[in-house]
């Protein structure tokens, strides 16, 4: 094990040297994705102790014989950057830990001043924040002309705030940095992580542009080319927002307004927002009203309500879909969570002739009453091994929950299952709907989906298969409400439509 601790920090040996040991028991988890980063104060310091996911066999032979691992890159940068007056929160320590090879490492370091990131702009919005944004193009530009190259300059990585009443920014997971000549196309390019509309970009270009000494027009076309390059390969992590089209969600749901906070959290963590999202109540009591309320200034939420008569889920869709403004519309259900790129990756695969279909993986009850805010929201509910440490045992489902984009797209080609439209996770154009008379609305629980999806498909709008890679975590839940008659009489509908080739319904919003 190899321990470097900051000299001014010497007083903190004797607590570093026991990290590996007690990271787990210790302070307050604030990220716990592919690395786990733990709130801790000692000494009367706010200190921020990030543990690095075990390299794989490569790359322990890389960072013990060609490079040094992530925990000592960073520790150094920090202090190149600090040297060259650029904030990064001051290094503390960093382990090392491994016999011959590296196995786990960690980094030390001092909280940032500020808690804000640039995730802010992750709903488009510029209106208030133009000063904001002319102040980080100030400073982007101030990075590259000291010669500093940050190769992960993401939303995630810029944090910001108010100093002396003047906009001040840190960069942080400096591990990925080059200090050297930064060329103008190199540091438009550079930005193509960042998130925003088109009117982000054309408020940060040219303040950008003169700092650097680069023509305005030149500059934004750089920009606008390394975005459309960058986010061409990375879709399925982030969505990059654009002025092309709106998106709503619509959420069905009847009286578990305890599953649906549970989805307003999965909501809440969309890497892309929806512009509203429409809950169609199917005569929920007045829990439902009041849990709408709580999220009312969180979310986008419309509540669209009916008289409890039963199952009548297809009449209160098409009421949902009648109020919705929205261009394309998400379908899903009360019992389903979602994971922080669900939206983003309907809206990436969101093409014209089509509808989008997805999957889900059931939890046991147990594992669906004890999901948190912090797991939904953090991400964590949605990786493999922590579910199986929480009790999920593994079958093949769960390998919907693969986020390797190569992997998803090539099993959502070889699998045998057909992309059929899945009421709890399928997407498609407004208009599509509206010329298929929305939902049949003389059909109960079993199949109407199906039947729904059928139609499109009569009127040539193909699925899209997206059960691996866009996945829903399923609470579990019993189904009082299904019976063979409903069955048999929809089944019925479903088969008329089929054998006549119905593009629409007469039983429908019309």
């Amino acid at each position: 094990m190899k321990i470097v601790v900051n000299p001014k920090y010497e007083h903190l040996r004797a607590w570093v040297e026991q990290i590996p040991d007690t990271f787990a028991q210790q302070g307050e988890v604030i990220y716990d994705a592919r690395n786990q980063i733990r709130l801790i104060n000692m000494s009367g310091l706010s200190l921020c102790v990030k543990r690095y996911r075990k390299p794989n066999l490569i790359n322990r032979v890389a960072y013990t014989y060609l490079r040094a691992p992530k925990a000592e890159r960073a520790y150094k940068n920090a202090f190149t950057l600090l040297g060259k007056g650029i904030h990064t929160p001051e290094p503390v320590a960093y382990i090392l830990c491994g016999e011959g090879m590296v196995e786990e490492s960690y980094l030390v370091t001092l909280r940032s001043r500020f808690t804000h990131t640039f995730y802010d702009f992750r709903d488009g919005r510029t209106a208030g924040k133009e000063d904001l944004i002319q102040a980080f193009a100030h400073y982007a530009a101030s990075l590259h002309n000291a010669g500093v190259l940050h190769k992960d300059f993401s939303p995630g990585n810029i944090l910001y705030g108010k100093k002396d009443n003047q906009w001040a920014f840190d960069i942080v997971d400096i591990n990925r940095m080059r200090f050297g000549l930064v060329s103008p196309q190199e540091g438009c390019y550079n930005l193509c992580r960042l998130w925003g509309k088109s009117d982000f970009f054309e408020l940060l270009s040219p303040v950008y542009a003169k700092e650097r000494g680069i023509d305005e027009k030149q500059c934004l076309e750089w920009i606008q080319a390394g975005r459309k390059e960058f986010w061409a390969h990375h879709a399925h992590e982030h969505f990059i927002t654009d002025d092309t089209f709106s998106i709503g969600v619509i959420v069905s749901t009847y009286n578990n307004p305890e599953w649906l906070e549970k989805v307003f959290w999965g909501l809440m963590a969309q890497t892309h927002p929806a512009d509203e999202i429409i809950i169609a109540d199917d005569g929920s009591d007045e829990r439902t009203a009041a849990l709408i309320r709580r999220y009312d200034d969180l979310l986008p939420l419309q509540h669209v309500w009916h008289e409890d008569k039963g199952f009548r889920k297809t009449e209160i869709l098409n009421k949902a879909v009648a109020v919705a403004k929205s261009d394309y519309l998400i379908f899903m259900d009360q019992d389903l969570v979602p994971r922080w790129d669900f939206i983003s990756q309907h809206y990436s695969h969101a093409s014209h002739g089509r509808f989008v279909s997805g999957g889900a993986v059931l939890l046991p009850k147990t594992l669906s009453e004890a999901l948190t805010e912090k797991d939904i929201r953090s991400g964590r509910a949605f990786d493999i091994k922590w579910l199986k440490a929480h009790g999920l045992r593994w079958n093949w489902k769960m390998s919907k929950l693969w986020r390797n984009a190569f992997i998803c797209s090539l099993m959502n080609v070889l699998t045998p299952a057909k992309a059929s439209w899945n009421g709890g996770n399928a997407s498609t154009w407004r208009e599509y709907i509206l010329h298929a008379n929305g939902f049949d609305t003389r059909m109960r629980y079993g199949a109407e989906d199906r039947e729904f999806g059928q139609r499109l498909e009569n009127a040539g709008i193909r699925g899209t298969q997206l059960r691996y890679g866009t996945p829903l975590l399923h609470l579990y839940h019993e189904r009082p409400y299904r019976n063979e008659e409903d069955w048999a009489r929809n089944n019925a509908i479903w088969r008329e439509t089929r054998e006549r080739k119905l593009t629409e319904t007469a039983y429908g919003l019309k």
